[in-house]
Order: structure tokens, then sequence, then C-alpha cells
């Protein structure tokens, strides 16, 4: 298929670029068949077999202690290699774990599946962490400054539309066949889509210098990116520390929600996929406009409206009795996943100093992997004590005091 006519590239765009694009938008691509299937519903898959918040927490939390403990050594012995080949095998070695997944229900009884997840999630942590710091690395230096937001709304459009139609068969999928069976049916699928981003990686080649602009695209006045100028390290820490206090937030929801939906509202696979999907929908939709909207704003800007949506969007998971609210928050939560995949992203771009990218970048997977740890055990925690509740609406008000932050400090 030639992409280069469904995206029209400009006939100035070098050849060089014009492959790095398409392959990164087949990366993204193929990655829909794993983040509409495994992705989307392994928490639920674990909720079923009776795991509890506080191990659905440690799903979270236990990858991010390994994180924690090797991204800086990581990030120090990645400086010393170019980032294609440690990001195409830590990328095969995550991805091919993907498929003992849909091996659990032959191997284990329910109880013990939950466990085997977690180890699986440990052990999967340790290519995870490669990827977090050599992916972002390989993507600085493929892609230039001027295109990155252009490519990163290309890819968030791909994946949101793909993984839409993917997570509405998923769910048809779990509705018409038995359980354990119909996991195991979309945990495979998720497996092929995850192993098939080594191949589109592969083609992906760094250029010369991808911090000088380079065929600058006719949209380029829309300020996908700042100029490129010489970030002082004092203000990527500060950028790296809001955003450190915005994914503590996120993640001290998402723990919360597969038993919310599964034990108190008891919503069915078809109505969560039906979610799932109309969220990738809206993603999807925003990411056609998103262009528009930093125009106007600029990525700090939007990123601050992001986490102000993600506050309204926990309010109302909150206050949910039914599948009713639950969809006013996935409509919420996924206009503002639509902003955040752009902004946010870009906005840490930013402000990633020049020199030492890859000692840098394993500080932002180190802080944001903290992050991901203290959520994830925290939000379990404040919700034993306080109901699950009046913790949502504890965790959306501290969204809207961080998303308040960036927008005056950031």
């Amino acid at each position: 298929m030639n992409l280069s006519r469904v995206f029209r590239f400009p006939p100035s765009l070098s050849k060089s670029l014009r492959t790095n694009f398409i392959y990164y938008f087949w990366d993204i691509g193929v990655w829909a068949f794993y983040t509409g299937t495994t992705a989307s519903f392994l928490t639920i898959y674990a909720a079923r077999c009776g795991a509890t918040n506080a191990q659905i927490g440690f799903l979270t939390a236990a990858p991010a202690v390994v994180s924690l403990v090797l991204a800086l050594p990581a990030g120090w012995l990645l400086k010393r290699y170019p980032p294609k080949i440690p990001t195409l095998w830590s990328c095969f070695g995550q991805r091919v774990l993907f498929i003992v997944y849909a091996l659990l229900p032959w191997m284990f009884p329910a109880a013990l599946q939950v466990k085997a997840i977690l180890v699986l999630a440990v052990i999967s942590a340790v290519p995870s962490t490669v990827v977090g710091i050599s992916f972002t690395q390989l993507f600085i230096e493929a892609v230039p400054s001027e295109w990155r937001g252009v490519v990163v709304g290309t890819r968030n459009a791909i994946v949101a539309i793909l993984q839409f139609v993917v997570t509405l068969i998923a769910g048809q999928i779990l509705s018409r066949v038995a359980f354990p069976i119909g996991y195991q049916i979309i945990f495979v699928v998720g497996f092929f889509g995850g192993i098939m981003t080594v191949w589109a990686l592969s083609h992906v080649q760094p250029i010369a210098d991808s911090t000088k602009p380079a065929n600058r695209p006719a949209s380029a006045r829309m300020r996908w990116t700042q100029p490129t100028i010489t970030v002082p390290v004092r203000v990527f820490f500060r950028v790296v520390g809001l955003l450190f206090l915005f994914n503590l937030t996120n993640n001290m929801v998402a723990p919360l929600v597969p038993n919310l939906l599964v034990q108190t509202l008891n919503l069915s696979d078809a109505m969560i996929s039906i979610g799932t999907a109309l969220s990738s929908l809206l993603v999807f939709v925003v990411s056609l406009f998103i262009g528009r909207l930093i125009y106007r704003t600029d990525n700090r800007r939007a990123t601050t409206l992001g986490a102000v949506l993600l506050a309204f969007n926990a309010l109302a998971l909150a206050l949910a009795h039914d599948a009713t609210l639950y969809l006013v928050s996935v409509v919420i939560g996924g206009i503002a996943s639509g902003i955040l995949n752009v902004a946010q992203y870009n906005y840490l771009l930013d402000n990633v100093p020049q020199e030492e990218r890859a000692t840098w970048l394993a500080w932002n997977v180190l802080i944001g992997n903290a992050a991901v740890l203290v959520g994830a055990l925290g939000g379990p925690a404040i919700a034993t004590l306080t109901g699950a509740p009046a913790a949502l609406i504890f965790f959306g008000v501290l969204r809207l005091a961080v998303g308040l932050a960036i927008f005056r400090w950031g």
C-alpha cells in the first residue's frame, strides 16, 4: 500500500523522511491491534479472575519499581549506542511476552492467573524501560522538530480510528465466545499487533541532524513545536516535575476503574468495549483538529486544557451509578486524551536539553515511573479509606490543581 499517496507528502520531502514517516505510521497502526485488545481488556480480565483494586494497582506499580531501578543505568548505557538497535531488541523482548497472556487459562486456575499476570508485568518492565528511553531518542533523531507535531498528530489519528474498530470487534468476540476463550482470542490478536511493530521500526533511520528545520511543512506556521532553543536543565526538571504530579493523579485513578465498571456498575464486556471504542473515536476526531488548537494556544496551554478535562472525567466516574455517566466520562476522557496525546508529548520534547538526550530521557522515565508507582499504590490505598467515589472526587480536584499549575508555572 502506497502511504505516500494516502498522506499526500509534499514533493520536496526527502525520501529518507518520507520512509521514516510511513513506517512510524505503520508502527502505530499495527500497535492499535494491541491497544484495542490486550491493553484495553487485560485489567478487565484480571478483575473477572478476582483481582482486587490493590492487585490491579500493583499490576501498574510493580513495573514502575523495576523501571525506577533500571532507568538511570539504562540511560547511561544507551548514550553509548545509536538508539535504533536497543529500540528493536527491547521492543521484541517486551512484545514477545504478550503471547503468554493468551496461554494463561491453559496453565493456571483463575486465582493463580492474576499472580502470573503480575509476574509477567514485572518481567516485561525490563525491556519496557529501555523502550521508554531509546524509542523517544530514535524519534527525536528520525523526525525533525518541524515535523514532530504533524507526525505525532497523524499517528494518534491512525491509532485512534483503528483502535475504535478493533475494540468494537473485540467486544463482540467477548460477548459471543465463552469465557475465557474470548479473551484468549483477543490476546493472540494483541500479540501479533505488538510483534509487528518491530518490523515497522526496523525501517526507521536517524537523519543527519533532526534539530534543524528540514523540508518545512506547509503547516509549520501552526505551532506544533516551539523553535529549537537551548533549554536550561532547570526548565526541563520543572516541566518534568509538573508532569510527574499530573501523571501521579492519572495513576491514582486508573486502578480504581476496572472494578468500578465490573463490580459496582455491573457493566458487560460489550458495554465496556463500546465505551473504549467511543473514546478512541473521539481521540481520532480531536487529532484531526489538534493542530488548530495548538496554533491558537501552544503545547503547554493545550496540556493544561487536557488536564482540566480529565478532572471532570474523574468527577463523572465518581458520580456514576449506571452506564449513563460512564459514557459521559468516556466522552470527556476521549476529548482530553486526544489533546494530551499530542500536546503533552510535544510539551516534554520542547523542553528536553539537546545535549546528552539519553540521560535526560532516562531522568524523565525515572520520574515518570515514580508517578506510576506512587499513584498505583496510593490510589487504591486512599480508596480503601474513603471509598472509591470520594477518592475519585479527590483525585479530580488534584488533576484540576495540577493543570492550573502547569498553566501558571509550566
